[in-house]
């Protein structure tokens, strides 16, 4: 089960209707970078370290090029992978042109079932950090 840090925070749009309410935003820790990723993935799988730069080389163009054919990739353990677009439109069918219209394109990740409950199980610590980035449970002093 999981643990994540949340910081509160107070909404200061005078505009708003919600002005003055807290709410909580998720403390993100660094990034995992590759190499990092790639010893857990070997501590946690019988594949021999110097084996899983080459695997995870391989499932990466794999994923990236089917995804961007259009298919939608079921990841064990994971989820879906699919790719979604925005566009503009046009008046006419003729106007259209996907190169011009299509504004966006972003990758969604609909979990599945496992990552989903993983997900209902996470516990929520309130953390304050001072101004040098320490975590501290109280709220630092003005």
């Amino acid at each position: 089960m999981g643990m994540m840090n949340v910081i509160p925070y107070q909404n200061n749009n005078e505009k708003s209707d919600f002005f003055g309410w807290w709410y909580f935003r998720a403390k993100l820790f660094p990034t995992i970078m590759k190499d990092e990723l790639l010893n857990h993935i070997a501590s946690d799988s019988r594949i021999d370290r110097s084996m899983v730069p080459v695997v995870n080389k391989a499932v990466t163009k794999q994923v990236v090029e089917l995804l961007c054919n259009g298919h939608q990739l079921n990841i064990p353990h994971i989820g879906t992978l699919r790719l979604s677009i925005s566009s503009k439109g046009t008046k006419t069918a003729e106007e259209y042109h996907a190169g011009q219209c299509i504004t966006k394109v972003r990758l969604v990740l609909t979990p599945c079932k496992e990552v989903k409950e993983a997900l209902k199980k996470v516990k929520f610590r309130k953390v304050y950090y001072t101004k040098k980035g320490s975590p501290s449970p109280e709220p630092p002093t003005p």
